[in-house]
């Protein structure tokens, strides 16, 4: 009987080890959204034992001109997602590859420059209602919860047109994490001989994980 409990005590504990995601504890990405406004290096995931640092959004990012290009998409009384889709691709491709390619990655202490990275994150497309009566000029700030899920694979070299070799790959999980998103609007008006409204224009997106 003790044999049989034992092995299925070692059962469960290799599928937790198997099924297991890697929490993201803490970490922010702050994003501008627009084709030129992003900082290098503005996003940071954190997680127990590690920390990835790397590089989101811009004109290829699903937050590129959300509220942005058009004056009627963001009228009060009109709802906006954040982000425009929930999956993005990390890395690990050839082209037009601009979200969370390389950086700075740090595991059980050890640093390493100029990683790579590779997998996906999905993002909650989290609503946003912009309400129908509101100031005419200044700032407005909207915040929510988030949820994100994805996987993350870290490699020590460039490895876009081969896989990682195996003693080089760093970092290989699941990832799973949650936060508040904070947004922030400026409030335009539109005006011209005939009509007259406010909408919102978008400033900034920022993740703030929290454990």
């Amino acid at each position: 009987m003790k044999k049989i409990i034992a092995i299925f005590a070692f059962v469960l504990f290799i599928s937790a080890s198997v099924f297991a995601e890697s929490a993201i504890t803490g970490g922010n990405m702050f994003i501008t959204g627009s084709s030129s406004g992003e900082e290098g290096q503005n996003a940071t995931l954190t997680g127990s034992n590690f920390s990835a640092q790397s590089y989101l959004g811009g004109f290829y990012s699903p937050w590129y001109d959300i509220c942005g290009a058009s004056i009627y998409e963001c009228k009060l009384g009109q709802t906006f997602y954040v982000p425009r889709q929930s999956q993005i691709t990390v890395g690990g491709c050839i082209g037009s590859c601009y979200q969370f390619v390389s950086g700075t990655f740090t595991i059980n202490g050890n640093t390493y420059q100029n990683v790579y990275y590779r997998g996906y994150f999905n993002f909650e497309r989290v609503p946003f209602l912009i309400p129908r009566i509101y100031k005419r000029k200044g700032s407005v700030v909207f915040r929510k919860p988030f949820s994100l899920q994805g996987r993350l694979k870290v490699c020590e070299i460039n490895d876009y047109n081969a896989p990682c070799p195996a003693d080089k790959i760093l970092f290989d999980d699941d990832i799973k994490g949650h936060g508040t998103l904070t947004v922030r609007m400026e409030v335009k008006i539109f005006d011209n001989l005939t009509v007259s409204f406010p909408y919102l224009m978008q400033k900034s997106f920022n993740y703030q994980f929290e454990s």
